[in-house]
């Protein structure tokens, strides 16, 4: 039977055939703990089935690319990594949102819904967001007799502060290091250009020769360069999140530029004890933190509309969102959840932070439909400068590569 708010929520989408469908929802492999009670929270209060594929990050990817090219009614409705919305839309494999959520829009924390919009339309809601924090190892700045960094955002450290700290920090005798970011991931890297004033690709979102290697973005790259080639205050070689999280809660890396994600991820490191500061920035420049994360869109082709409909209205509720909170911990994109939480949850300075920086400085990643090509060629380049490649040369082969892929959407 279908409850009284389910039935609200089905209004007029078509009850009698909603309440039979079982929707095709391709979605990230997170542990069955953090997936299923979400979905069958929807299927006690709508009587809609939705049958949740857990799969991989890269193997989602591949999925909905091959499902969505078929252009036929699978899936019905599916995980949209927020700088992918461009390229689904572009391509029309998404169902625009906005007539279906104007009454809810106003609820949502304004920077949430920016990844999600493609063209002014809105295609795909945010069920939550992200931010980055500056994570410091508080037993190894004590030793060094390095005063904590404050956690105003009023106060952040610049990265000409944050420098000399990581020198002292760096001990190549026990292969310890003062810092590195979590990741090579544009997502993580390009605030360091975007502080310092520089455009990252054209304003038509298909341009990248002139951004990608313009004068502005190989000084911000030659300076993250230094950082590990001249200077060696980071672990030469680490790409991945794993390696760089084991090396900070081991004690082997003092301080980390990482996601709020850590939060709970460095508790499993008994004898860690961490502090948190807003993330840096250049002198004279501007604040600046990555942000957006995983949205949910419809299948414009789907046979099961009316049910794909209530799945993403019932998502929009504070009853979904905040039990989505209690699932995964990513920064909740509705405004009423962090109200709700404010004296309870969000007491750590932490979520102070986070709620600054997506009010003041968050900053999606480019609107372009060729996000994908984007990433993958610029995430190369910045992996090959990490480890001494040219700058210069490596930046100019990752723009080629995106313009060539860039001509297909034009």
């Amino acid at each position: 039977m279908v409850g009284t708010a389910g039935m609200a929520f089905l209004g007029s989408f078509g009850r009698a055939a909603a309440q039979t469908a079982t929707l095709s929802a391709p979605w990230m492999g997170w542990p069955e703990e953090q997936v299923a009670p979400l979905m069958a929270a929807f299927e006690q209060e709508s009587g809609i089935r939705v049958s949740a594929e857990r799969l991989p990050i890269a193997e989602l990817f591949r999925t909905l690319e091959v499902r969505l090219q078929a252009r036929n009614e699978l899936p019905d409705v599916y995980l949209v990594d927020g700088p992918l919305t461009a390229s689904y839309a572009a391509r029309g494999h998404l169902l625009a949102l906005d007539e279906m959520l104007a009454g809810d829009l106003g609820r949502f924390v304004p920077s949430t819904l920016v990844q999600g919009t493609y063209d002014d339309t809105l295609y795909a809601m945010p069920l939550g967001t992200s931010s980055q924090l500056l994570f410091y190892n508080r037993k190894l700045l004590a030793e060094a007799g390095i005063p904590e960094p404050s956690a105003d955002p009023a106060a952040r450290l610049t990265w000409e502060e944050l420098l000399p700290m990581a020198q002292e920090l760096t001990k190549p005798d026990i292969s310890q290091f003062g810092f590195a970011f979590e990741n090579t991931n544009p997502y993580q890297l390009l605030p360091v250009p975007l502080s310092r004033g520089v455009e990252v690709i054209g304003p038509d979102g298909l341009s990248a020769s002139g951004y990608v290697d313009g004068e502005g973005m190989v000084e911000a790259m030659t300076w993250y360069q230094a950082l590990f080639q001249t200077h060696r205050i980071g672990p030469v070689g680490t790409f991945q999140t794993g390696v760089t999280q084991e090396m900070f809660g081991s004690g082997k890396l003092a301080m980390i530029v990482g996601g709020t994600w850590n939060l709970v991820g460095f508790e499993k490191f008994e004898a860690l004890d961490f502090g948190v500061a807003p993330h840096p920035y250049f002198a004279g420049g501007t604040p600046i933190t990555p942000t957006g994360s995983w949205h949910i869109g419809i299948n414009p082709r789907t046979a099961h509309m009316d049910a794909a409909r209530a799945f993403v209205k019932w998502l929009s509720t504070r009853e979904a969102m905040d039990l989505w909170f209690e699932l995964r911990q990513y920064p909740p994109s509705l405004e009423e959840i962090w109200d709700e939480r404010a004296g309870t949850t969000f007491v750590d300075p932490a979520w102070a932070i986070v709620r600054h920086e997506l009010a003041n400085t968050a900053t999606p990643r480019p609107a372009t439909p060729a996000y994908r090509e984007y990433e993958d060629f610029l995430r190369t380049a910045m992996q090959d400068i990490q480890t001494g490649a040219e700058v210069s040369p490596a930046l100019t082969r990752a723009a080629e590569s995106i313009e060539r892929e860039m001509r297909k959407y034009r």
